[in-house]
């Protein structure tokens, strides 16, 4: 464990905030899910199959957008997507909060997992 923080304070300073920006995103963001899940069956009353769509359109569009995300990072630049990513992730999870429709839950859905997109190949080109 020493050696651990010993070698990540050899990082400059935007190293180390990427890292624990997404060890935060990373724990928030698997910490939620379950919540997530169970508030969509629960409150909001949705069939199961429902959830497993609305949690489904996340990763694909995450997973299925990397080549995207990769390539506009590429294009233009690290910086600007990890911004947007950042920012359009919160949007989204915001926007899963407070609607109950499921067009906009699958958008928000969406927009989650692309912001993913965004975010992930851009840090691990950056780093």
């Amino acid at each position: 464990m020493i050696t651990t923080i010993s070698q990540f304070r050899t990082f400059d300073r935007a190293a180390q905030v990427l890292m624990v920006n997404q060890f935060g995103i990373n724990v928030g963001f698997y910490m939620l899910m379950p919540y997530l899940a169970g508030y969509l069956a629960g409150p909001l009353g949705l069939a199961a199959w429902t959830v497993g769509l609305i949690l489904g359109v996340r990763n694909f569009s995450q997973q299925g957008m990397f080549l995207v995300g990769g390539t506009l990072a590429d294009r233009w630049g690290y910086k600007p997507l990890i911004v947007a990513g950042c920012v359009l992730r919160t949007g989204g999870f915001l926007t899963l909060a407070l609607v109950d429709s499921l067009p906009a839950l699958l958008f928000a859905s969406a927009a989650t997992g692309f912001a993913g997109a965004l975010f992930n190949p851009a840090v691990r080109a950056y780093l």
